[in-house]
């Protein structure tokens, strides 16, 4: 079992959402307890869609941290044994500096009902390198998202009718924005998102995040300036950019910070496979930086 503090990050880690109108689509959220002295806990979601027994869909692992990593995920769901198996087959991006041979995936095989009304994986998972050796195993503690929403509605109308807490107190621990701002993939500034890709182009989709305010911004694509001094506004802007390279360094540089700090765009990188949808939120003068990463 794990300690107070474990259970406590564990609930902190739950606080994400997101809604699907496919009634075969499916969203868990929670976290790994790592095997080790120190019980390691990393933040865990995964979504996938199930037919005819398959499974499809992807995970991310450590949720807003410096190792985040988006994961493509597959599997096998046997609804008269109740039994759900998947395992991640490939990293889409990872915010990580670790080499990719250095990244465990996750193999899970256990007993469960997709169709309970409160659905929850806790059991034990393997972590297994690319090539099927063995890394570091674990526990899996997640629920469905329906019931985090849930609960977060309930705190949230407990804070908001309680006389005993100010208003400023109120918007600020608000567990409903908590949820919203964690489905944000934030790119900061001097980090380095890694995204991969067997496609000889992808597409760089830029518009703004919110009120159109004049932020400004520069791309440069291996060192060289592709878009220069742009000003962002709602409609998207659409760079095709090719993948010659084993390597491609594609940087964002903020010019100003607009009327409001910080400067902030969206950015969507798609290839034939993938979308990767960011935020970059960056102040005068500074970059972020996507290396896109061939697998031809």
């Amino acid at each position: 079992m794990a300690n107070n503090k474990i259970f406590l990050l564990f609930f902190l880690h739950l606080f994400f959402y997101s809604h699907s109108q496919n009634k075969n689509s499916y969203d868990f959220v929670g976290g790994l307890l790592l095997n080790g002295s120190n019980e390691e806990f990393v933040s865990y979601k995964i979504n996938f869609t199930e037919e005819n027994g398959l499974i499809k869909g992807f995970s991310i692992t450590d949720l807003g941290g410096d190792h985040e990593t988006k994961n493509s995920l597959i599997g096998k769901y046997d609804k008269a044994k109740k039994t759900l198996t998947f395992r991640e087959d490939a990293i889409i991006y990872t915010k990580s500096t670790l080499k990719k041979t250095a990244f465990c995936y996750v193999n899970y095989s256990g007993k469960m009902s997709l169709n309970a009304s409160n659905p929850k994986i806790n059991d034990i998972f393997k972590g297994l390198y690319k090539n099927d050796t063995k890394c570091i195993d674990g526990k899996i503690q997640m629920i469905g998202s329906k019931k985090i929403m849930q609960l977060a509605t309930k705190i949230n109308n407990k804070i908001q009718k309680s006389k005993k807490i100010d208003a400023k107190t109120k918007e600020k621990v608000n567990p409903l924005r908590t949820l919203d701002s964690l489905s944000l993939n934030i790119l900061k500034e001097s980090k380095n998102l890694q995204m991969f890709t067997k496609d000889k182009q992808i597409s760089f989709d830029i518009s703004d995040q919110g009120a159109e305010d004049g932020d400004m911004i520069t791309i440069y694509v291996d060192g060289k300036i592709i878009l220069e001094n742009y000003t962002v506004v709602k409609k998207n802007k659409i760079i095709d950019i090719p993948i010659v390279n084993k390597t491609t360094v594609i940087e964002v540089e903020a010019i100003n910070e607009g009327d409001y700090a910080p400067n902030t765009s969206n950015v969507v990188v798609k290839d034939s496979n993938n979308t990767l949808k960011t935020i970059t939120k960056l102040s005068k003068g500074k970059k972020t930086m996507i290396t896109i990463e061939s697998e031809k």
